[in-house]
């Protein structure tokens, strides 16, 4: 779908971040758990590792960083909507002059999550280590084998960046594919899946359903629902890449008289 791109950059932002975290644990905290020969002989093992957790904790906690979340989201909202507003141009012919606060809110509601969610991979991710090396030494595992542990734990939180990158993406895509159609007058849409194995059934059997107005086409006011019960539209299910194409009224009037003939 077109938010793809804006996908692929948003995802290479949060997988730098993962790096640069790791980066930081790798000079900072597998010395302290290196030095650990015997975690039964030292007793303020436990003290030296949680400092240096601590320590990394506040540095991704800070002022700074929280500006920079702040920054990289709402430059992936903004990608975002220049990639929907190009699409929407040259697919439909929807030429957008200016913001409305449909829009601006969207993009700001889009923007503080995102930047929540930014915040919240080093912390996770940190916290999640810091629980391994103290699970696995309280074992009695040696410094070497806590540090494959760790090691594990990097593919964890590349796997959630990437998988922020792809779910935000969608639902950032639908939110405001919608307002934009919405904002050109257009009431109904056509519900796209992504035609290839991995679309659910349920979202096939929206796209291929005529509830009265043409096969997959629905009103913005009046969204289909998923199998359980949630009203959705494309994208804001888990994980969807379904997309939507605007239809005119007219369109909608003749699918109605070609069903009544």
């Amino acid at each position: 779908m077109s938010a793809s791109r804006s996908e692929i950059a948003y995802n290479q932002v949060l997988q730098r971040l993962v790096n640069a975290v790791r980066a930081d644990i790798e000079a900072k905290l597998m010395p302290a758990v290196a030095n650990l020969q015997s975690a039964y002989v030292q007793d303020s093992w436990g003290v030296d590792v949680q400092t240096v957790v601590d320590e990394l904790l506040a540095k991704w906690a800070s002022k700074p960083f929280r500006k920079l979340a702040d920054r990289l989201a709402s430059n992936f909202v903004r990608t975002t909507l220049g990639v929907i507003d190009r699409e929407q141009k040259k697919s439909f012919g929807i030429d957008v002059l200016q913001n409305s606060p449909e829009i601006r809110a969207a993009m700001q509601a889009a923007a503080i999550q995102n930047a929540n969610l930014i915040q919240s991979i080093p912390e996770q991710y940190l916290k999640s280590v810091a629980n391994s090396v103290f699970t696995n030494l309280r074992t009695g595992l040696l410094p070497r084998d806590v540090a494959k542990q760790i090691e594990e734990e990097y593919g964890v939180a590349q796997r959630r960046a990437r998988f922020i990158a792809r779910d935000q993406s969608a639902k950032i895509n639908g939110e405001l594919t919608k307002q934009r159609q919405i904002d050109a007058g257009y009431e109904f849409f056509e519900w796209m899946d992504s035609d290839d194995k991995r679309v659910r059934s349920s979202h096939r059997e929206i796209a291929d359903t005529d509830v009265g107005y043409g096969k997959g086409v629905y009103r913005w006011d009046d969204l289909p629902k998923n199998e359980r019960g949630e009203r959705i539209q494309p994208g804001s299910d888990y994980q969807c890449r379904c997309g939507s194409r605007p239809v005119r009224n007219s369109v909608v009037r003749r699918n109605q008289e070609r069903k009544a003939a």
